[in-house]
């Protein structure tokens, strides 16, 4: 597993850890106009970034897939 990969997939579990915090903060009374708005936007730009590295990691599976397939067609 590549160090890029590797990279992605822990930056994909914060982000993932961190949605979970702030949607659970949203579930809690007590908060601010500009504390659940922050919240809220925080969650979307987290999911967008989530999005993106999710992207990216199937990108790279894709390759080495195709990588896989390529070794397998010339020592086979």
């Amino acid at each position: 597993m590549s160090r890029q990969y590797k990279s992605l997939i822990e930056a994909r579990n914060q982000w993932e850890r961190d949605i979970k915090m702030y949607k659970d903060f949203l579930k809690g009374e007590s908060k601010t106009f500009e504390g659940r708005y922050g919240a809220e936007e925080y969650i979307s730009m987290a999911e967008n970034r989530l999005n993106d590295i999710n992207l990216k990691l199937k990108e790279i599976e894709k390759e080495n897939l195709h990588d896989q397939i390529k070794d397998e067609k010339t020592s086979g």
